[in-house]
């Protein structure tokens, strides 16, 4: 693994606590370094393991997702956050791989840590329509008040014509934040308006 010198320049940089050296060469890595990548997220220190799953986000695909998803429960909630980062970034540029394992960055919004629903919501945000559905099937299902109402904040964020079916149901929702976000989006897309002067 470390016969590749940007990826030992990189663990370097990360032995020496130099994010921005460390940033600057994550920059740098190919497809080429992507299983090397996928080791060292499963064999490194906490350190080596946040930073490749960082350099995945940048040039992953769907080789180290079976590797991403599994970091997505780690015990770390740092390498959570990391990896549902990772997978809305890969989703980015192989959306049809990334897709079908939605449902499980949807279910992070539950998570006990703050900052991995925070970033389970923004990797959902970055996915766009493809996350409608995970969305709306926490808004349905989860008894997590939590999880729904970044659920709604996402949806909010999305503002798509995809998104208005949902959040026209949570008008209605006896969660004040659910509801809160869902007016606040309709708002901002003209569509309160428009149904009032109908």
């Amino acid at each position: 693994m470390m016969d590749n010198e940007r990826l030992k320049q990189m663990v370097d940089a990360i032995a020496a606590d130099d994010d921005e050296r460390a940033e600057a060469l994550v920059l740098q890595l190919t497809p080429a370094e992507e299983m090397a990548l996928g080791e060292l997220l499963q064999q490194g220190d906490a350190d080596q393991r946040w930073w490749a799953a960082r350099a995945l986000a940048h040039c992953g695909s769907e080789q180290t997702l079976p590797i991403l998803l599994t970091i997505l429960e780690d015990e770390d909630a740092t390498l959570r956050v990391v990896a549902a980062l990772a997978l809305g970034a890969i989703h980015s540029r192989r959306p049809a791989v990334v897709a079908p394992h939605l449902p499980q960055i949807a279910a992070r919004l539950a998570d006990e840590d703050g900052t991995v629903r925070q970033a389970a919501a923004d990797a959902l945000i970055q996915c766009g329509d493809a996350a409608v559905e995970a969305l709306v099937t926490v808004l349905r299902f989860s008894d997590h008040q939590g999880a729904r109402s970044r659920a709604a904040a996402a949806l909010r964020k999305i503002g798509t014509p995809a998104t208005v079916p949902a959040l026209f149901r949570c008008l209605n929702d006896p969660n004040y934040l659910v509801h809160t976000y869902a007016y606040e989006a309709l708002d901002e897309m003209g569509l309160l308006e428009t149904m009032l002067v109908q």
